[in-house]
């Protein structure tokens, strides 16, 4: 091998070794974001008594990620829809990724249970539902740490009851991050009061949290069956989107109207929207499916605009509003099929 092509090989072996270098400190300390699934949620739910013939559909969205890499890190510099995220943003340092998916399959449940009791009751039917907030973890170095416990139940934030896991988190992030929140919990049969600083959200650092995973603990008399699959899907983020899918079973209109109508959001028990992430990764997965129309929490809407080219962004505070939006689509009298 003459000296020149043993320079270059040289090089080309150091640079080779700088590249997997790299990836491997991507895919250690980032994770990359991008637009999931879109699935027909028609597909997911069914209720007992209930009809699955819209001539339109119901979508849920959602994100995937996965660890980073080369490609990811060129993926997320030309596509305004993938993003790199630090790996702590994922999942808190410390935390096991096995309780983390616990937590996350808890507050898909949750979802699931009040998105049937919100339906089932704006149709007039009584249902019970109670609920319970359970501090899961609490982050190291957060400033719950030597406050909260593991197990503590929430009771109320500000003096106000809360009821989900959804309701709380909201009404302490509600706040700007550096505000105390007074915390009310029960533990070991006493109730305690609280007072916690905040710090800004990870996710969102206009918002306030105070450091721990909460779940929700949820008993239920539903006086139907509703059976949801969510597959692989996690979180609290496809609430909203239950609730209308339930309500479209159960009501002799097409709530869609025969448009293909996608969203997210979180739902409590009173029916109000909450914010949730990813928005702009679930709006091209709701663009990729063909979806006309996105229905979004107020909160996440000018993230929705940024990311939306081909369909129509609505915001929501609450189901009713949602039900207004369809209403109002129904009569543009622009669909599929229409009524």
């Amino acid at each position: 091998m003459s000296g020149r092509r043993a320079s270059v090989a040289v090089a080309l072996a150091g640079a080779l070794l700088v590249g997997w270098g790299a990836h491997l400190h991507l895919a250690r300390t980032y994770v990359v974001v991008s637009p999931g699934p879109a699935e027909k949620l028609s597909e997911m739910v069914k209720v007992e008594g209930g009809s699955r013939d819209a001539k339109g559909a119901f979508l849920l969205t959602a994100v995937t990620s996965g660890p980073a890499g080369l490609l990811s890190l060129v993926n997320a510099a030309v596509s305004p829809v993938v993003d790199l995220v630090p790996r702590s943003r994922e999942i808190p340092p410390g935390l096991d990724s096995r309780k983390y998916l616990k937590i996350m399959e808890s507050l898909m449940r949750e979802s699931e249970v009040i998105a049937g009791a919100v339906a089932l009751r704006k149709l007039g039917i009584e249902v019970v539902v109670e609920t319970a907030v359970r501090v899961e973890e609490v982050l190291r170095e957060s400033p719950s740490e030597g406050l909260l416990r593991e197990g503590d139940v929430i009771l109320a934030v500000d003096g106000r009851p809360v009821k989900t896991a959804d309701e709380a988190v909201r009404r302490i992030g509600a706040r700007k991050p550096g505000t105390p929140v007074d915390l009310t919990v029960r533990r070991d049969g006493q109730v305690e009061e609280l007072t916690i600083r905040t710090v800004p959200h990870p996710e969102n650092r206009a918002r306030a949290a105070v450091g721990i995973l909460v779940s929700a603990s949820i008993t239920q008399d539903l006086p139907l069956a509703i059976t949801i699959n969510p597959r692989d899907i996690k979180g609290s983020s496809a609430g909203l989107m239950f609730a209308l899918e339930i309500l479209d079973q159960l009501d002799p209109r097409d709530l869609t109207s025969g448009h293909v109508i996608a969203g997210t959001g979180t739902i409590d028990l009173a029916g109000v929207v909450g914010p949730v992430g990813g928005v702009k990764q679930k709006v091209a997965a709701a663009m990729r499916a063909g979806a006309q129309y996105f229905l979004v929490p107020f909160e996440n809407l000018e993230e929705a605009k940024t990311a939306a080219t081909s369909l129509e962004v609505i915001a929501v505070d609450d189901v009713d509003d949602a039900l207004r939006a369809l209403e109002e689509i129904a009569g543009r009298g622009n669909g599929a099929s229409g009524e």
